[in-house]
Parts: C-alpha cells; sequence; structure tokens
C-alpha cells in the first residue's frame, strides 16, 4: 500500500494513507462494504489493531473513508493490490497446466441515478486462486462483450481457458480468444432461452432423410 501515491495535501494527512488502504482491504474482506461499513469495522476493533494497521490516533469517520477513495488513482490502488496478491499467495501454475481466467462484469450497486445509467465494471478472475486480476470500467456508451474484446486483445492468450457467461458469447470475442492460441468455455443458461435452445440444436446430429436406414431397421 505504500506504493500507491497519496492524493491528500498535507493539510488533509491527520492519518497515515496506509492504516485506512489496509482497514479499507480488511473490512471489506470481512464483510463490511461501503463507507460507513468500513468505519463500523475499525470502531468495532480494539486499539492494538488500529496501531498494528498505522493509526497514531483514533481511527477516522466514514466521511474521510469516502474523501480519500473518490480522489485516490483507482489503477494505482489496482496495482497495488495485484501484486499484494500475487506476492502473498506464492502459487506458480506449471507449464503443462492451462491457466483458466474468469471473465464477469457487475453493476456497481447505489450508482445509478436519474439521468445516468449506474456504472459497470469488468473484472478478470483467476479461478485457481479466486483473485481479481484486474478490473476494468465498461465505457456507458458501449457494453460488456465490447470492453471484453478489447481487454483480451491486450492479454497473451496462449495456453489460457477464459471463462464467461452467456453475455460472451459473441463471435469476435471467441475468435480472438481461439486465434490467440487460448480456448473458451460459455456458459448458457436457461435465462437466455433463445440462445439455449439454438446451442442445444447446433448440437444434435440430424437424422438422415434417406430411407436406406429406416428400410433396414437401422
Amino acid at each position: 500500500m505504500e506504493q500507491v501515491p497519496d492524493p491528500r495535501g498535507r493539510k488533509g494527512r491527520r492519518h497515515p494513507l496506509v492504516a485506512m488502504l489496509a482497514t479499507v482491504c480488511c473490512a471489506v474482506l470481512s464483510g463490511f462494504p461501503g463507507y460507513e461499513g468500513i468505519a463500523q469495522w475499525i470502531h468495532s476493533q480494539e486499539a492494538p489493531l488500529w496501531h498494528a494497521l498505522g493509526f497514531t490516533r483514533r481511527p477516522p469517520t466514514w466521511s474521510c473513508f469516502r474523501d480519500l477513495l473518490m480522489a485516490l488513482e483507482p489503477a494505482a490502488l489496482n496495482d497495488a493490490l495485484v501484486r499484494w496478491m500475487r506476492e502473498g499467495l506464492g502459487l506458480r501454475i506449471s507449464d503443462d497446466e492451462a491457466r483458466e481466467l474468469v471473465i464477469d462484469g457487475k453493476v456497481l450497486r447505489g450508482t445509478k441515478s436519474r439521468h445516468q445509467r449506474a456504472l459497470q465494471s469488468l473484472a478478470l478472475l483467476d479461478a485457481k486462486t479466486g483473485g481479481i486480476l484486474s478490473e476494468h470500467p465498461v465505457d456507458p456508451g458501449t457494453n460488456e462483450a465490447k470492453t471484453a474484446l478489447e481487454v483480451l486483445k491486450a492479454m497473451v492468450l496462449q495456453g489460457t481457458v477464459i471463462i464467461g457467461d452467456a453475455g460472451y458469447c459473441d463471435r469476435e470475442i471467441c475468435a480472438e480468444i481461439v486465434d490467440s492460441g487460448g480456448d473458451y468455455l460459455v456458459l448458457v443458461k436457461d435465462n437466455q432461452p433463445t440462445l439455449h435452445k439454438e446451442t442445444q440444436q447446433a448440437f444434435v446430429v440430424p437424422r438422415s432423410f434417406s430411407p436406406l436406414p429406416e428400410a433396414l431397421g437401422l
């Protein structure tokens, strides 16, 4: 967390940046999302844990966490979290083991307004560890599939299996993965009835129109 640039001015640095970011991570991992949830989590802890996280005084209120996170550079925090997960987990994938990545888009809760669509985010997760490898904003003028295509174009997909839901059952996406040396697994369920039916029909072996098999009792 020390590698994340502090966006606050000198007068606004009453609490160490590392302590506040570590608190955000611990609170979210403990099931306390949101600014008020983060503040609730840290104020329910004992003073020794405050000191262990890096606080030198009583932790701030929820509005202080909100102001920090709104000013923080998302890419810098994302990079720091990715490095932390890789170094902390210490997992290595052998050359003969396929790397499975899950691609998934989510609507960010509480971001919808009367004149604006809710914000969307596209996450790339490592199926083996469950860790988020990267996260990308979805342009309001496009959709998840278009964003996913741009993300995949910037990746090395050789020997990688990309897993996604029916939203990624797209000709361009599948072609990009295969042409780059990877494979894909798209999960189509009953909530997409038309696509689900067409997928089932694509794997049905058609009966022969020749009368010969029937005549022979085949």
